[in-house]
Order: structure tokens, then sequence, then C-alpha cells
């Protein structure tokens, strides 16, 4: 089994797949072509796993022979506007996970302010007791 490689662009897979980069990108749009965005927004950088691809390739070969077919098969109309539904909510619940996470963060360093203030204020009262 050959070993699986990490394609990090769209340069990349097309020169892995032997073709076209727009022709990559419209298989992902229109035939579920395997990529990955791990920023999670639909116009973000792209990896591809050369075993996912080989394992995709082989299906749309495959299936386009058993269909008597020369070309891919392709997504119905509604398939491709449910992809892009999807590929849309999946980039708007990043950007809401990042802000929520970024939200959580802010309220965790304003605590430890308050700790601080707080320990500050029992260090001057104690100090003001003894004077």
């Amino acid at each position: 089994m050959e070993e699986r490689k990490i394609l990090h662009s769209w340069k990349e897979i097309a020169n892995y797949t032997g073709r076209g980069v727009r022709t990559i990108q419209r298989y992902e749009i229109e035939l579920g072509f395997p990529i990955h965005r791990p920023a999670g927004k639909s116009r973000s950088a792209v990896l591809g796993f050369s075993d996912e691809i080989d394992a995709w390739l082989n299906r749309a070969t495959t299936s386009a022979a058993e269909n008597g077919a020369s070309q891919l098969p392709k997504l119905t109309e509604q398939q491709i506007r449910n992809q892009r539904q999807y590929l849309a909510m999946a980039a708007n619940a990043k950007r809401t996970h990042e802000s929520a996470k970024a939200a959580y963060e802010s309220c965790q360093s304003q605590a430890k302010r308050v700790e601080n203030m707080l320990e500050r204020v029992k260090s001057m009262a104690a100090r003001r007791r003894v004077s």
C-alpha cells in the first residue's frame, strides 16, 4: 500500500490527479471530490489526502464504466445546491465557534483581572488594619 500524501493546495491536487485546478474545483462542488478546509471556510486554504483522492477517482471511474458513460457521474442540481448550502453552513458554524471561543477566553481573562483586583483590595485592607 502506498503511503498517504498530504497535498497542500489546489495546484498540488491538480498536479496529482493530472487535471486542471478549475476542473478539480468543479469536481468538488458538482461531484463531491474529497477536499478538506482546515479553516472551515468555503474560500480558505485546502488540503487533499492522496488515499482519499485515489479512492474517489476509482469509484468515479468504476461508476462511469458501469453506466457506460465516458465521464464522471454528475450530481443533480439539488445535490449541488445542498452541497453549497452545507459548505456555507459549515463556514458559518466555524465562524460562530471561533467567536464563542474568543468570548470565552475574554471572560476568563476578565475573571483573572477581577481576582487580582480582589487580592489587591484584601491586601490593602489588611495593611490598613495593621496600621
